[in-house]
């Protein structure tokens, strides 16, 4: 499974407007583009999903912008993943009207496996809250280039250090 950009930007946004959640103003896109250093222009796609979703609310106007539909508390990431991306794992055998959810009459020989690995991305996820995220999260991420040539480094400096 691969956590895409969408939703990864996406939970960046939801993360930034969490931490003005205290703040009597909504943050612009432009505000929020800028804290995270991603395209204003795929931004405007992302809200207007999480909005559908009910996570985030939009003010018009002069001192408009976005802020969290709910405390943030009340969020949880299952929610966000599903705005953002659609269903958490889509099974392979899953039926048109529930793509997270086995369709089939008798179970395949790799049923429970899917089933565990749903289950368990499911149960974490919603068991997650968007404050959760927040208390843990560190500041804008670094640029590719920098987090390549970090890892890089780590794995490196673990290389040398001998074993006890």
């Amino acid at each position: 499974m691969k956590i895409s950009t969408r939703t990864e930007y996406g939970i960046r946004v939801l993360v930034t407007l969490a931490r003005s959640e205290g703040e009597d103003r909504c943050l612009s896109l432009t505000e929020i583009a800028r804290r995270e250093k991603l395209p204003h222009a795929y931004l405007e796609q992302l809200v207007g999903d999480l909005r559908r979703a009910g996570l985030v609310s939009a003010t018009r106007g002069q001192s408009g912008g976005y802020r969290l539909a709910k405390p943030s508390a009340d969020i949880a990431m299952a929610d966000a993943v599903r705005a953002l991306e659609g269903p958490i794992l889509e099974m392979p055998c899953a039926g048109a009207a529930d793509l997270e959810h086995c369709d089939r009459p008798q179970p395949c020989s790799v049923h429970e496996v899917f089933q565990r690995v749903y289950e368990s991305l499911s149960v974490s996820l919603a068991a997650t809250s968007l404050a959760e995220v927040v208390a843990s999260a560190g500041g804008p991420p670094y640029p590719i280039v920098v987090r390549r040539r970090r890892s890089t480094q780590s794995a490196n400096s673990m290389q040398e250090t001998p074993n006890a």
